[in-house]
């Protein structure tokens, strides 16, 4: 799992673990949840189900008002990498504001992952625990759920690699991430991984164990030969990589990328300490991989041109005249919306076409959905969402290669106009994957990735699904990201400069390294130590761990409104930079649409938003001409244009200028959904003597809700500027406003 992948599954896991409450007698209470004909079944291969809910209250203790919600039973094969079957189980809070989460390893009996979650402890007026009072916490719970044998075997906390790499919220959770050694030799990936949330409660637990045997640990290959094959031959690849996993600010770099220099699995990086050869991640002998493009066209049409149903329609049309055969169109068959990384929503519409060429009644439809940035986001046969697998033993699969063939001219057909911008992902399918492609009639499915100036983009790809039986590519998704943002697009450095770079970082060392979970363990060499990139412009080595800690602010401890920055900061409303947060200084015209833009995700205020923006020419960008698309801010203020949080009027938006009390109060009414009444004055009594016209009704609304507090009874002071604390605390009050009493 990806560093990104693991740090959005720690959001959803924000409050405390193991609380010490009176346990829920669990024995028997998912009574007759499974078919009879299951539950022997799985008897015969471990734990039943009330073994492992026995279990699990010898390792835990569950709260008494959490009651079990469900339980699942993984068998081996079903998508499981672990090496047994698993039992999954879950209690939820009467209330529904707390969650437990429990896998258990259904044949030893083993914790192999906790998880809870509880909205009360994510209070922000509780103080937080020291580095040491966490660490004491996570050995307590390993002592308790781990075995001794495997406990000795551990390595300090956070001395090698994260297993995963994964950091977390580093104001919010500590992680101790301990690496299995076996005699004094690490084996990367595999140990145990403690997450403390900053009350002192474990919030997370992760097991991996490799429970094969492992290769003799004597190496034939000296370190000094090692050393000089990384030297000649191992090397990182240029990607543009998003600048939210290097800063830490998810929301403000949402579509920001910055040119590294990153080991990805297919790079050269290990030496097989038995047989001297250059490894890749995957295990395999490294080869220089060249990736390019499936072609030269790129896409010129600009980003922000907004189009209408008429005009996509026209394109779908366009498009499926590209296909073998004839079809008649049937018309728009509905559409939706979908929110990009920077929030802003695009509209899509599917169109419907009927082929003639084929003959008889079971002829399957095509459906094409255009957005309304007249691009291809779906291409499907029939009905879509097809099974990954069809439950039945195909007697002939067409070949991956073949698929893969099918895969890339269905691309080609149909996005030729970006082949420059597009390349393959070519990954060998596993045994697992093949033995399920003619066992169960599992679909093929192809990745391809986007390029910019003819360099990967990191995690931007689509899919396309192929049909085993037929050999037919019989879908293509097509995810709209945005726009790339990068202030630098050539690499100033080579490959051979930024490895050398990570060497200084790290130490040469033998380790076992697991390539997957269907591979046997290897003994190699790699160099192991602090993790990061590079960047390719400077030459500078970014730490993942140093920028984590900048994260960490410092400048809000005692602070009269620490509880709404606390709020502000967890919400990702205000960002950490280099350890501040500056509470005491203004509150810019961008700070504050920033925020408000992203009250708007939430569930609070996000369905009262929802169908706004019908007609097509309303959704035409509106320009101011200090926000052109290279601004940061350009997304967030197209999107709140869009959701009516700013009007459409003026020709500059003023970003960096302070905002005034009055300007705070309208956009606070408009995100309330008074947006429409702010243009009757007439029907509102300004509570203030000093509120002109035009500001009564934002200013009377703000009073009535018990917002923005002036320190005096007849003046609102509408032109005083507001400090990033008082646009925090402003924030915080407008969710209370909307929350259910």
């Amino acid at each position: 799992m990806t560093r990104k992948k693991m740090l959005r599954v720690a959001a959803g896991f924000s409050a405390a673990v193991l609380l010490t409450g009176v346990p829920v007698p669990l024995a028997g209470v998912w009574e007759n949840s499974l078919p009879s004909a299951l539950a022997a079944e799985q008897r015969a291969d471990g734990l039943t189900q009330e073994q492992a809910i026995q279990q699990v209250s010898k390792l835990l203790n569950i709260p008494a008002d959490y009651k079990p919600e469900r339980s699942y039973y993984k068998k081996k094969d079903q998508k499981n990498s672990f090496d047994h079957p698993l039992w999954s189980l879950t209690w939820v809070k009467d209330s529904g504001e707390g969650r437990v989460s429990v896998n258990v390893d259904a044949v030893t009996g083993q914790l192999v992952y906790y998880s809870h979650h509880n909205e009360k402890w994510e209070s922000d007026s509780l103080s937080a625990v020291s580095e040491e009072q966490a660490l004491r916490a996570a050995e307590q719970f390993l002592e308790r759920v781990l075995p001794k044998v495997e406990r000795e075997k551990l390595s300090k906390p956070n001395e090698y690699p994260g297993l995963p790499n994964f950091t977390g919220d580093p104001w919010r959770t500590r992680v101790f991430s301990y690496t299995r050694m076996e005699d004094d030799t690490p084996f990367l990936g595999n140990g145990v991984l403690v997450i403390v949330e900053r009350t002192g409660e474990v919030i997370m637990f992760i097991r991996n164990w490799y429970q094969g045997e492992l290769p003799d640990a004597k190496a034939v290959i000296q370190p000094d030969e090692a050393e000089r094959l990384l030297a000649e031959k191992a090397a990182p690849s240029l990607f543009y990589s998003l600048e939210s996993e290097l800063t830490g600010r998810y929301q403000e770099d949402s579509n920001r990328y910055r040119l590294v220099y990153r080991y990805v699995q297919t790079d050269p990086q290990f030496v097989d300490a038995t047989t001297g050869k250059l490894l890749n991640a995957l295990g395999e002998p490294a080869e220089e991989v060249d990736i390019k493009p499936l072609g030269t066209t790129v896409n010129s049409r600009a980003a922000d041109k907004l189009i209408g149903k008429e005009e996509a329609q026209k394109i779908a049309e366009e498009l499926v005249k590209r296909l073998p055969g004839s079809y008649r169109s049937d018309g728009s068959r509905g559409g939706g919306a979908r929110s990009g990384a920077d929030g802003v929503e695009s509209r899509y519409w599917r169109f419907e076409f009927t082929p003639l060429h084929v003959q008889g009644k079971n002829a399957e439809p095509i459906v094409i959905s255009i957005s309304d940035r007249g691009e291809l986001v779906e291409y499907r046969i029939g009905e879509g969402l097809f099974p990954a697998e069809r439950g039945r033993k195909i007697e002939k699969a067409v070949s991956w290669t073949a698929a893969q063939e099918s895969a890339v001219k269905l691309v080609k057909t149909l996005l030729s106009e970006r082949l420059g911008d597009i390349y393959l992902i070519d990954r060998k399918p596993s045994r697992t994957i093949e033995e399920e492609v003619r066992e169960q009639g599992r679909n093929y499915v192809f990745t391809f990735g986007w390029m910019k100036n003819g360099i990967p983009i990191e995690d931007r790809n689509f899919r396309v699904i192929v049909n085993p039986e037929t050999g037919e590519a019989e879908e293509l998704n097509v995810y709209e990201y945005g726009p790339v943002s990068a202030e630098e697009t050539a690499a100033k450095i080579d490959r051979k400069a930024a490895a050398k770079t990570e060497r200084e970082q790290k130490k040469l060392m033998l380790a076992y390294h697991l390539p997957d979970s269907e591979s046997k363990p290897l003994l190699v060499y790699g160099y192991v130590g602090d993790e990061g990139v590079v960047d390719a412009v400077t030459g500078e080595w970014l730490s993942f761990a140093d920028l984590r800690k900048k994260e960490i602010p410092q400048d809000i401890d005692n602070h009269p409104e620490q509880a709404a920055l606390q709020f502000a900061i967890r919400e990702g409303l205000l960002t950490v930079t280099d350890g501040k947060v500056e509470p005491d200084k203004a509150a810019t015209r961008g700070d504050m649409v920033q925020m408000m833009a992203r009250m708007v995700n939430r569930i609070e205020f996000h369905r009262q938003f929802s169908g706004l923006d019908d007609d097509d020419e309303d959704r035409q960008p509106y320009r101011f001409a200090d926000v052109d698309e290279n601004h940061p801010l350009y997304g967030v203020i197209k999107k709140a244009i869009q959701y009516g949080l700013i009007p459409k009027e003026g020709t500059r938006f003023e970003p960096d200028r302070p905002v005034t009390r009055g300007e705070a109060a309208e956009m606070a009414a408009r995100l309330l959904g008074y947006g429409e009444l702010l243009e009757k004055p007439g029907l509102f009594a300004s509570p203030y003597r000093d509120v002109e016209k035009r500001l009564v009704p934002a200013v009377a609304l703000a009073h009535a809700y018990g917002l923005l507090p002036s320190g005096s009874p007849d003046a609102f002071q509408p032109d005083k500027t507001l400090t990033r604390a008082e646009a925090a605390k402003l924030m915080k009050a407008l969710l209370e406003v909307r929350k259910p009493k």
